[in-house]
Protein backbone atom coordinates (compact mmCIF):
# COMPACT_ATOMS: atom_id res chain seq x y z
CA UNK A 1 0.00 0.00 0.00
CA UNK A 2 2.56 2.28 0.56
CA UNK A 3 4.24 1.54 -2.34
CA UNK A 4 1.13 2.40 -3.87
CA UNK A 5 0.71 5.18 -2.06
CA UNK A 6 4.27 6.69 -3.19
CA UNK A 7 4.17 5.69 -7.04
CA UNK A 8 0.59 7.63 -7.01
CA UNK A 9 2.34 10.76 -5.33
CA UNK A 10 5.76 10.29 -8.54
CA UNK A 11 3.08 9.91 -10.84
CA UNK A 12 1.02 13.24 -9.63
CA UNK A 13 3.94 15.43 -9.18
CA UNK A 14 5.16 14.32 -12.66
CA UNK A 15 1.91 15.60 -14.00
CA UNK A 16 2.01 18.72 -11.73
CA UNK A 17 5.32 19.46 -13.17
CA UNK A 18 3.91 18.67 -16.74
CA UNK A 19 0.75 20.78 -16.34
CA UNK A 20 2.80 23.84 -14.84
CA UNK A 21 5.38 23.40 -17.71
CA UNK A 22 2.57 23.97 -20.27
CA UNK A 23 1.09 26.52 -18.69
CA UNK A 24 4.26 27.85 -18.60
CA UNK A 25 4.99 27.36 -22.66
CA UNK A 26 1.20 28.91 -23.05
CA UNK A 27 1.85 32.07 -21.10
CA UNK A 28 5.41 32.45 -22.99
CA UNK A 29 3.89 31.91 -26.95
CA UNK A 30 1.05 34.16 -25.33
CA UNK A 31 3.24 37.10 -24.86
CA UNK A 32 5.05 35.85 -28.19
CA UNK A 33 1.69 35.65 -29.74
CA UNK A 34 0.38 39.13 -28.26
CA UNK A 35 4.17 41.02 -29.55
CA UNK A 36 3.56 39.33 -32.86
CA UNK A 37 0.15 40.81 -33.19
CA UNK A 38 1.11 44.85 -31.99
CA UNK A 39 4.19 44.00 -34.26
CA UNK A 40 1.81 42.96 -37.51
CA UNK A 41 -0.82 45.77 -36.16
CA UNK A 42 2.19 48.95 -35.84
CA UNK A 43 3.45 47.35 -39.34
CA UNK A 44 -0.34 47.41 -41.00
CA UNK A 45 -0.45 51.02 -39.95
CA UNK A 46 2.69 51.94 -41.19
CA UNK A 47 1.46 50.67 -44.69
CA UNK A 48 -1.75 51.91 -44.58
CA UNK A 49 -0.70 55.74 -43.40
CA UNK A 50 2.61 54.91 -46.57
CA UNK A 51 -0.92 54.22 -48.66
CA UNK A 52 -2.89 57.28 -47.57
CA UNK A 53 0.00 59.82 -47.82
CA UNK A 54 -1.26 61.91 -51.59
CA UNK A 55 0.77 61.95 -55.02
CA UNK A 56 -1.05 64.74 -55.93
CA UNK A 57 -1.69 67.95 -54.83
CA UNK A 58 -5.39 69.38 -55.47
CA UNK A 59 -6.10 72.55 -57.19
CA UNK A 60 -9.33 74.91 -58.17
CA UNK A 61 -9.30 77.56 -61.46
CA UNK A 62 -11.90 80.18 -61.47
CA UNK A 63 -12.95 80.00 -65.21
CA UNK A 64 -15.14 81.83 -66.81
CA UNK A 65 -18.81 80.40 -67.98
CA UNK A 66 -19.01 80.97 -71.72
CA UNK A 67 -20.78 83.54 -72.72
CA UNK A 68 -21.91 85.17 -69.41
CA UNK A 69 -20.10 86.56 -66.78
CA UNK A 70 -19.92 84.56 -64.28
CA UNK A 71 -16.65 82.50 -62.81
CA UNK A 72 -17.03 78.49 -61.61
CA UNK A 73 -14.86 76.86 -59.54
CA UNK A 74 -13.25 73.66 -61.31
CA UNK A 75 -10.94 71.71 -58.84
CA UNK A 76 -7.97 69.91 -60.79
CA UNK A 77 -5.47 67.43 -59.45
CA UNK A 78 -1.42 67.25 -60.39
CA UNK A 79 1.19 64.74 -59.83
CA UNK A 80 3.43 65.69 -57.16
CA UNK A 81 6.47 65.06 -59.64
CA UNK A 82 5.42 66.57 -62.58
CA UNK A 83 7.30 68.17 -64.40
CA UNK A 84 5.09 70.99 -65.04
CA UNK A 85 5.54 71.78 -60.90
CA UNK A 86 9.45 71.84 -61.53
CA UNK A 87 11.42 75.11 -60.63
CA UNK A 88 7.33 76.72 -59.89
CA UNK A 89 5.61 77.91 -57.14
CA UNK A 90 2.26 76.42 -56.98
CA UNK A 91 0.80 79.61 -57.74
CA UNK A 92 3.20 80.06 -60.89
CA UNK A 93 1.67 77.29 -61.74
CA UNK A 94 -1.82 77.61 -61.09
CA UNK A 95 -1.56 81.32 -62.75
CA UNK A 96 0.22 79.55 -65.60
CA UNK A 97 -3.00 76.33 -65.93
CA UNK A 98 -5.48 79.55 -65.89
CA UNK A 99 -3.50 81.88 -68.85
CA UNK A 100 -3.01 78.25 -70.74
CA UNK A 101 -6.77 76.89 -69.99
CA UNK A 102 -7.73 75.17 -73.12
CA UNK A 103 -11.68 76.44 -73.16
CA UNK A 104 -14.52 73.96 -73.15
CA UNK A 105 -17.75 73.77 -73.97
CA UNK A 106 -18.51 75.79 -70.75
CA UNK A 107 -16.04 77.20 -69.50
CA UNK A 108 -12.71 79.29 -70.52
CA UNK A 109 -10.19 81.23 -69.31
CA UNK A 110 -10.92 84.85 -69.11
CA UNK A 111 -7.40 86.12 -68.42
CA UNK A 112 -6.44 88.09 -72.28
CA UNK A 113 -4.56 85.74 -74.49
CA UNK A 114 -1.01 86.80 -74.44
CA UNK A 115 -0.99 87.54 -71.45
CA UNK A 116 2.48 86.10 -69.50
CA UNK A 117 3.22 85.65 -65.97
CA UNK A 118 6.94 88.23 -65.13
CA UNK A 119 7.01 87.13 -61.81
CA UNK A 120 4.99 86.15 -58.24
CA UNK A 121 6.04 87.56 -54.88
CA UNK A 122 4.89 86.69 -51.34
CA UNK A 123 4.71 89.69 -48.92
CA UNK A 124 3.53 87.72 -45.60
CA UNK A 125 0.19 86.44 -46.72
CA UNK A 126 -0.24 88.90 -49.70
CA UNK A 127 0.60 87.24 -53.29
CA UNK A 128 2.08 90.25 -55.79
CA UNK A 129 1.37 88.83 -59.64
CA UNK A 130 2.85 91.08 -62.11
CA UNK A 131 1.84 90.41 -65.58
CA UNK A 132 2.90 91.52 -68.86
CA UNK A 133 1.94 94.46 -70.82
CA UNK A 134 -0.50 91.87 -72.84
CA UNK A 135 -2.88 92.01 -69.51
CA UNK A 136 -4.10 95.15 -70.65
CA UNK A 137 -4.10 94.93 -74.27
CA UNK A 138 -7.87 93.55 -74.83
CA UNK A 139 -10.58 96.27 -74.28
CA UNK A 140 -12.79 94.81 -71.22
CA UNK A 141 -16.70 95.62 -70.18
CA UNK A 142 -17.53 96.44 -66.61
CA UNK A 143 -19.18 93.16 -66.25
CA UNK A 144 -16.28 90.95 -67.52
CA UNK A 145 -13.42 92.97 -65.39
CA UNK A 146 -14.10 91.69 -62.04
CA UNK A 147 -14.79 87.62 -63.40
CA UNK A 148 -10.64 88.11 -64.78
CA UNK A 149 -9.45 90.01 -61.50
CA UNK A 150 -11.73 87.82 -59.30
CA UNK A 151 -10.49 84.62 -61.31
CA UNK A 152 -7.12 85.45 -60.64
CA UNK A 153 -7.86 86.34 -57.04
CA UNK A 154 -9.50 83.66 -55.89
CA UNK A 155 -7.82 80.67 -57.59
CA UNK A 156 -4.76 82.03 -55.78
CA UNK A 157 -6.48 82.81 -52.32
CA UNK A 158 -7.42 79.38 -52.39
CA UNK A 159 -3.86 77.80 -52.01
CA UNK A 160 -2.94 77.22 -48.41
CA UNK A 161 -1.21 80.53 -46.69
CA UNK A 162 -2.75 83.21 -49.20
CA UNK A 163 -5.01 85.85 -48.16
CA UNK A 164 -4.88 88.21 -50.38
CA UNK A 165 -3.66 89.17 -54.34
CA UNK A 166 -2.21 92.70 -55.57
CA UNK A 167 -1.54 92.72 -59.09
CA UNK A 168 1.03 94.30 -61.43
CA UNK A 169 1.24 95.19 -64.95
CA UNK A 170 4.97 95.39 -66.22
CA UNK A 171 6.28 96.06 -62.79
CA UNK A 172 3.32 98.80 -62.18
CA UNK A 173 0.78 98.41 -59.26
CA UNK A 174 -2.30 98.38 -61.28
CA UNK A 175 -4.95 100.62 -59.78
CA UNK A 176 -8.01 99.99 -61.76
CA UNK A 177 -9.24 97.44 -64.63
CA UNK A 178 -11.79 98.75 -66.78
CA UNK A 179 -13.64 100.67 -63.68
CA UNK A 180 -12.84 97.52 -60.84
CA UNK A 181 -10.78 99.37 -58.04
CA UNK A 182 -8.01 96.98 -58.01
CA UNK A 183 -5.32 99.43 -55.50
CA UNK A 184 -5.77 97.65 -52.61
CA UNK A 185 -4.74 94.18 -51.66
CA UNK A 186 -8.08 92.05 -52.91
CA UNK A 187 -9.44 88.82 -50.61
CA UNK A 188 -11.68 86.28 -51.62
CA UNK A 189 -14.51 88.08 -54.25
CA UNK A 190 -17.57 87.02 -53.54
CA UNK A 191 -20.93 87.44 -55.70
CA UNK A 192 -19.15 86.11 -59.39
CA UNK A 193 -20.93 82.84 -59.39
CA UNK A 194 -24.30 82.15 -60.64
CA UNK A 195 -26.88 81.77 -57.86
CA UNK A 196 -27.75 78.07 -57.31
Amino acid sequence: MKRLFSILLIALFILSLSVGCSKKEAEVSGTDLGQAVEENSEQATKVSDENTKSDKIDYVLYLKMKNMPFLYDEMFSIDINDEKLKNKTMEEFVLDELINYKGDEQFVSPIPKGTKVISVERDGKNVIVNFSKEFLKEKMSTNNAPITIGSIVNSLVVLPGNETVQIKVDGEFLKEYYGFDTSKPLSFLEGLFPDK
